[in-house]
Order: C-alpha cells, then sequence, then structure tokens
C-alpha cells in the first residue's frame, strides 16, 4: 500500500466514523440499500432486524415514552376499550397501571418500602453527624494535646537554657578553693 492510499484509507475511515457519529441510531426494519451494500467493502456493520417492520416501529411510537408524565390510558394502542381486549392485553394494561400507581405513591412517600428508605436514610444521616462531631471532637483534642506538648517542650528548652547560661554557684565542674 502506498502513502497515498494510506492516507486515502485514513481519510474516508474518519469521514465514516464522522458520519456515524452524526447521524441519527438506525430504527428497526433500516436494511441498508443495495448502493449501499455495494459500497460498504468492510461489512463490519451488519443489516438490522429484518422481522422487523414499519408497523411494528409505529406501535412502538404510540407507546408512551414517559410512564409518570402521561396518566395511564384504559385501553391499548387500539383504543378499544378494556372489555373487548383479550385477557392477557387487559392484565398488561392492568399491570401497567397498578406499576404506575405504585410509583406514584411511592414518589409521594406513602408506601411501606418508601417509609423504610426514609426512615433508613434518617439513621443515616444522624450516623453521619454523630461521626462528623466524633470526628471534630478528636481533631479538637488531638490539637489541645499538640499544644500542650508542645508548651512542655518549650518549658523544658527553657530550663535547659537557664541551666547552661546562669546555673554557675554550687553546681559541678567547678574548681576546689583551698
Amino acid at each position: 500500500m502506498t502513502r497515498e492510499q494510506r492516507r486515502a484509507a485514513a481519510k474516508a475511515k474518519k469521514e465514516a466514523a464522522i458520519r456515524k457519529k452524526t447521524s441519527k441510531p438506525a430504527a428497526p426494519g433500516d436494511l441498508p440499500t443495495s448502493s449501499e451494500e455495494e459500497s460498504e467493502s468492510d461489512g463490519d456493520i451488519g443489516p438490522a432486524n429484518p422481522n422487523h417492520t414499519a408497523k411494528s416501529r409505529s406501535q412502538a411510537a404510540a407507546l408512551p415514552r414517559d410512564p409518570a408524565a402521561e396518566p395511564a390510558k384504559p385501553s391499548s394502542s387500539k383504543s378499544t376499550p378494556l372489555s373487548q381486549l383479550s385477557r392477557r392485553e387487559r392484565e398488561a394494561v392492568q399491570a401497567q397501571q397498578a406499576k404506575e400507581r405504585y410509583q406514584k405513591m411511592h414518589a409521594e412517600g406513602k408506601t411501606d418500602e418508601a417509609k423504610a428508605d426514609l426512615a433508613r436514610l434518617s439513621l443515616i444521616k444522624e450516623k453521619r453527624e454523630q461521626e462528623a462531631a466524633r470526628r471534630k471532637a478528636e481533631k479538637e483534642e488531638k490539637e489541645e494535646a499538640e499544644k500542650t506538648r508542645v508548651a512542655e517542650m518549650d518549658e523544658r528548652e527553657r530550663k535547659k537554657r537557664e541551666a547552661a547560661l546562669g546555673g554557675g554557684g554550687g553546681g559541678r565542674g567547678g574548681k576546689k578553693k583551698a
């Protein structure tokens, strides 16, 4: 491979990465066109699932994205009454509604689990406050002990200096008078 070919390959790779980054994610059912298949020599990106169809995408788009933002609807995506749904569909809708009710009550702190969580969090908060107070007291005690140790060392040093400078009266090492 010549230098120019390597440069061209690197440039193409970089452009492909930029295009991939800026393009929107592929939706289910998107298949590359025949011209894209021919131009793509790498083969590292495979086709999407061919079983996904435009109909399934539209049904998926019809579902609410955020269950807390939109209230539960008592009907499926077909807009049929709850009684006309199959048993499985009806149970799925009821389960979804029950889940949303529970999440709402949990957010308000009305469920047993939420109460237990809040109690546990308050205990943790108290424990952390006690630990912080204990650490602060230990720090102050340590600082006080350091101050007293420094003061004692200064006192000893002062006494040594006084003994070395001014203690010539009845001390050792002097000449005897005869």
